[in-house]
């Protein structure tokens, strides 16, 4: 568990990082933010959701102490999944075409 935790942090914090920094210059401020703010909004959801269900699941189970820290390793690994395919998509598929129109 300790191992997964000293894994997981580091990925989560150099996933955010590189979701705002790679972020797509030569488009419109506004629509980027609106993106990742809609991002960072899905993936809060997502972690919370995994938390919400393995508390379901978990508590009335003889487990019910491990509960949190399932939630907490599923949190770290669901979060910076779903910024990373949030990025793929913002980069290549939402903001591709404005990218190449804008620079011309």
């Amino acid at each position: 568990m300790i191992a997964a935790l000293l894994l997981l942090v580091p990925i989560v914090g150099v996933v955010t990082w590189a979701f705002f920094r790679f972020a797509p210059r030569h488009v419109e401020r506004k629509a980027v933010v609106r993106f990742n703010l809609g991002a960072l909004a899905l993936g809060l959801a997502l972690a919370g959701a995994w938390c919400v269900r393995t508390y379901l699941v978990m508590s009335p189970t003889e487990d019910r102490a491990w509960w949190p820290l399932i939630s907490l390793l599923g949190s770290l690994a669901i979060f910076p999944l779903a910024l990373g395919v949030a990025a793929i998509l913002r980069n290549l598929v939402v903001f591709r075409g404005r990218a190449r129109g804008s620079s011309r």
